[in-house]
């Protein structure tokens, strides 16, 4: 495992020492293709060569180890970031490794089996950071700090004094060595016992930011999640479920520069999610219909009362010159079928959250609501005799006329105009062919067993 280790990390000085040199190559490979003749190639070749030396030396594995060992106290290993609440804030930097292995009801940092690790500090030194978390098979610099060694290193030499300078000098990166807190980072402290308290403000945690960041990212971009989301469109299947996060809020730190705050909110174009967390909006269970005698009254009235209002003046403003297809139109689409949507609203809560039967009354009180009403209402009453009424469906009429009496009566205003027969039966036919289309998608009674 340490020798895997080994090979990483060696590959990954190897690129960046590549890195370095790329730009050089780059320019050498220019000149060799323009030059006339094999003393302006020696040249290039040369120029090249002396450019590159110093870098090969400063990257040769043992150098570099060494430098990197020097500079890995401009830089925190952390899973917990005071930059994250202030950008001025002084605070120590927590790196929290443990795992908790409880079957704890929060989801904290320390559920995190897999944590990713952050890194704060001179931007410079970064690239050190990164090569102490280089992971192999779970195996890591970092975990040979904590354990107190770094054998992973011990290939690149066998000066033991040498090994002990980088085991100190990367240890440096593991934490501050003296903590410390700050009034920027706004952290609560509540007294419990003597002694004790809680903190009702922990210090922001990157590693869980990492996670839900990393997770809900999965779930909206990809190959695969393209590849989902389309079967979903076309109404196909698809082996795997469609994973989603609605209503997520987008957090930003560090504006332009994300560096600032964190290696890892770098990665993260400085882009956190808070997920909704909001409680469910309240939804005022339906009463039992069956101590009204009409589902058209003054409740109905209550909930439509904004679009009666509009209903009654559109209708006295109108004219000769508004008999037109727009009048009509508007009449139907912007009056008549958003009252409608308010009765059928109604009957589907009705349908879904009383219980069934509660049209045959209980041994206190007998059921006043109008039989037909009932009929509608009540889908699922299991007595035979109220499904055979039900199925016969002459109580579609009914309450069809109902409706259309009961919004004639909401709508009277003789002072500017009069509403007759026409009126009701036209609004009587517009509520009958809602209904019928509303019955025929409830599930019936048999449908339910």
């Amino acid at each position: 495992m340490e020798h895997n280790l080994y090979d990483a990390l060696l590959e990954y000085i190897e690129q960046r020492k590549q890195a370095k040199l790329e730009p050089l190559q780059k320019a050498r490979d220019k000149a060799l293709k323009a030059a006339a003749s094999q003393e302006q190639e020696a040249i290039a070749n040369a120029d090249y060569a002396e450019k590159a030396a110093p870098i090969e030396a400063k990257y040769e594995p043992i150098h570099w180890v060494t430098d990197a060992a020097k500079r890995a106290k401009q830089v925190s290993l952390a899973t917990h970031c005071p930059k994250f609440v202030h950008s001025d804030a002084r605070a120590s930097s927590m790196l929290v490794t443990e795992i908790d292995k409880s079957e704890s009801r929060y989801l904290t940092s320390y559920s995190l089996t897999d944590k990713a690790i952050d890194a704060v500090g001179n931007a410079a030194a970064l690239d050190v950071a990164r090569f102490l978390k280089i992971t192999v098979e779970g195996e890591s610099l970092i975990s040979q700090l904590q354990a107190g060694h770094i054998n992973a290193l011990e290939p690149l030499t066998d000066d033991a004094t040498l090994l002990e300078t980088w085991r100190a000098g990367f240890s440096l990166a593991l934490g501050d060595q003296v903590l410390s807190a700050h009034n920027l980072i706004k952290q609560a402290y509540f007294p419990v016992e003597e002694d004790e308290y809680h903190l009702l403000c922990p210090l922001y945690s990157s590693s869980l930011a990492h996670a839900l960041y990393t997770k809900v990212r999965a779930t909206r971009f990809g190959e695969k999640v393209k590849a989902i989301r389309e079967a979903k469109n076309k109404q196909h299947y698809h082996l795997e479920p469609l994973q989603t996060f609605p209503h997520t809020v987008k957090q930003t730190f560090g504006g332009s520069k994300p560096q600032n705050v964190s290696q890892l909110n770098s990665e993260r174009h400085g882009e956190g999610f808070l997920l909704h967390a909001a409680p469910p909006s309240y939804q005022q269970q339906p009463e039992n219909p069956s101590k009204q005698t009409s589902i058209f009254n003054r409740r109905l009235a209550y909930q439509g009362s904004h679009l009666l209002h509009d209903f009654r003046a559109f209708l006295a403003s109108l004219t000769e010159r508004d008999r037109n297809f727009a009048t009509r139109y508007r009449r139907d689409h912007d009056f008549i079928l958003p009252l409608t949507d308010l009765v059928f609203d109604y009957a589907a809560r009705v349908q879904q959250q009383v219980p069934a039967g509660w049209s045959q009354g209980t041994d206190d009180q007998m059921c006043r609501l109008k039989r037909e009403h009932a009929l509608w209402l009540d889908v699922y009453n299991p007595d035979a005799q109220f499904q055979r009424e039900r199925e016969a469906q002459d109580w579609l009429g009914t309450v069809a006329s109902d409706f259309a009496a009961w919004l004639l009566r909401q709508l009277e205003d003789k002072k500017h105009y009069l509403l007759g027969d026409t009126e009701f039966n036209y609004i009587r036919k517009v509520f009958l062919t809602q209904l019928k289309a509303f019955e025929r998608d409830t599930p019936q009674f048999e449908e339910t067993r």
